[in-house]
């Protein structure tokens, strides 16, 4: 168990968790007691970069992890929900904007808090369709940025990368 995310109990009957090689043979956190295996499986997330006129809107964190530094829109998707649908949340929580999805960028993976918890970010493209531009939620600012003056530093490790695959679709 040297993975920062992996738990130490199991969270079905509280029972220690050890390391038991599973049906690959690679050593795992499992449950003695019931059998859950801890895999580490990624939490699903949406990267929204919405914009308009050749500019992105972009959030300032205003809670850890990485408060302060500039981000891209996003967040969990909730159970029972389609990364569209999150996507479409998390954008009217963060800017009160309702948006339209214009394209899929791919799968971003990454890690999250000072936990290191796996991370799979479903990167989209999106344009304003309506309601109004306010900082909510974890943001506390937002701002426009033209492609050319995109921040330097980001929030997480998997942004630039988001970027450079907004860039290679002729966007810019």
């Amino acid at each position: 168990m040297t993975d920062s995310f992996a738990f130490a109990f199991c969270p079905y009957d509280g029972t220690r968790l050890a390391a038991r090689p599973d049906a690959d043979g690679v050593a795992r956190p499992a449950c003695p007691a019931c059998g859950f295996i801890d895999y580490g499986n990624p939490k699903p997330c949406v990267a929204v970069l919405v914009e308009e006129g050749g500019r992105l809107l972009l959030g300032r964190r205003a809670v850890e992890p990485a408060k302060g530094l500039w981000d891209i829109l996003g967040g969990f998707i909730d159970a029972g929900e389609s990364a569209e649908e999150a996507a479409h949340r998390e954008i009217l929580e963060e800017s009160g904007l309702r948006v339209t999805i214009t394209r899929y960028l791919g799968t971003f993976p990454d890690t999250y808090g000072p936990r290191g918890l796996p991370v799979l970010n479903l990167g989209f493209v999106a344009v304003p369709v309506g309601g109004s531009l306010r900082s909510a939620s974890d943001v506390a600012e937002l701002r426009w940025f033209a492609a050319g003056e995109l921040p330097q530093t980001w929030a997480f490790p998997h942004q630039p990368k988001l970027i450079e695959a907004w860039r290679g679709v002729g966007l810019v």
